[in-house]
């Protein structure tokens, strides 16, 4: 009996002890990623566990005055996309406050890239978007994407966990031939902080022929709208950036007459002087990238590029381009430029109309031996034989050349290299 008279005693004990503690009482708890970068999604998940350690569901949690509920797991999703730097979170659940302090460090790259693909290609974009998924943790990859149907264009970024997560939905069918818009993209996802930028177009492509507003082929061409980007537009949109990689996932742009008119925008090129197939770059060579120097960049590239297309007539054509080397190397050029009786010529034909031709091997023909060893420095992988995968206009005749002359004649190359000169006197 007595023993049974200190068991009651105990028990009343303890909960006398438990009447005094608030029941109501609740601790918060914080899961982060290990690494954040500037320019990838994350998800901060903040839970409310009672005095007893069990999560709470369907509660309301404030995050620096934004309310968040929990899920079945006891925990609310935050959303963030942060530029690099300190943060600091107030979270908030009854009486119960605690700040959470993040750091948010550069990436190792900021991969932006515009998918024109409001037309033709518009099956092409999932395949690219798997790719890009394999980028290295500290690699930051933000997109925006046009296609045929409206219903998924947006700008996405790829999230901490591999997700492409949508960061600006467009009210309206968004004009991926514009220059307003391609610009306002460009400000404002350049800003996010890394320490190597590139920038990829994505779309058919031209080379620097902008001599009709619409046609099969433009730069940036988009169904909707009937526009595309000009040469001299994508000049314009760009001048107030700088890029360590700029690069064409686009048929014909490996022209010499668009590097050089591009040549202050970017310390690197990469582009392909024909047709390309409508898969395009391969995108897995994003899972090499993390905090490699921009040449190993292009090489990473290119490496990929042939490891997808084993055929000859695509495996070479993508190299990459030194723009300070292509700019010395267009300068001996124009030095060396003189009127030539003939224009027989037995250069690769990239395109008939406007007639465009391997630059090296004319070079070799024409006996400009300087300058064609300028322009195989010049590439990444450096060229060791006349054939140099970049475009360079020689018309057939004097009415092709005439029917291109007003537009031509606007390019620097044209009057920097003294090419249109040249050309002029050949008849």
């Amino acid at each position: 009996m007595k023993k049974f008279i200190l068991f009651c005693f105990a028990l009343c004990s303890v909960f006398f002890l438990i009447s005094c503690i608030n029941l109501t009482s609740s601790a918060i708890r914080v899961i982060l990623p290990d690494e954040l970068y500037a320019g990838k999604p994350f998800e901060l998940k903040i839970g409310v566990v009672n005095w007893l350690g069990v999560p709470l569901k369907d509660v309301d949690v404030n995050v620096n005055g934004l309310i968040f509920t929990t899920d079945e797991s006891g925990y609310a999703r935050v959303p963030l996309f942060l530029n690099a730097g300190p943060y600091t979170l107030e979270v908030s659940y009854g009486k119960v406050t605690e700040k959470i302090f993040l750091n948010v460090e550069e990436a190792s790259w900021l991969v932006l890239c515009w998918f024109g693909a409001d037309n033709d290609l518009s099956n092409y974009v999932a395949g690219d978007l798997a790719e890009m998924q394999m980028a290295a943790g500290d690699v930051s990859v933000i997109v925006l994407v046009d296609q045929s149907s409206n219903l998924n264009d947006g700008v996405y970024a790829l999230s901490i966990d591999g997700r492409f997560v949508k960061v600006e939905s467009f009210a309206n069918d968004i004009d991926s031939g514009s220059k307003d818009n391609f610009s306002r993209f460009v400000e404002k996802y350049h800003a996010y902080a890394a320490k190597r930028k590139a920038l990829v177009l994505w779309n058919h492509g031209t080379a620097w022929d902008d001599t009709e507003r619409y046609k099969i082929k433009g730069i940036s061409y988009d169904d909707e709208s009937r526009d595309f980007l000009k040469i001299s537009e994508l000049k314009e949109a760009l001048e107030n950036f700088h890029w360590d990689v700029l690069g064409f996932d686009a048929c014909l742009m490996g022209s010499v007459e668009v590097l050089y008119e591009l040549r202050g925008l970017a310390d690197l090129f990469i582009a392909a002087p024909s047709l390309i197939p409508g898969s395009g770059w391969n995108y897995k060579f994003l899972s090499e990238v993390s905090d490699v120097e921009p040449e190993d960049f292009c090489k990473k590239t290119i490496e990929y590029w042939r490891q997808a297309y084993g055929d000859p007539n695509y495996e070479n054509v993508l190299n990459g381009w030194r723009s300070n080397q292509l700019s010395k190397a267009v300068n001996t050029l124009a030095i060396m430029v003189k009127g030539t009786p003939a224009i027989q010529t037995h250069a690769t034909v990239y395109n008939d109309n406007p007639r465009l031709c391997d630059l090296g091997e004319v070079l070799e023909e024409f006996g400009w031996n300087q300058a064609l060893s300028e322009f195989q420095s010049a590439r990444i992988p450096e060229a060791t034989d006349s054939k140099i995968y970049l475009s360079v206009f020689l018309p057939a005749d004097k009415n092709e050349l005439e029917s291109y002359y007003s537009m031509y004649s606007l390019l620097s190359f044209a009057k920097d290299a003294a090419w249109l000169d040249w050309l002029d006197s050949l008849w």
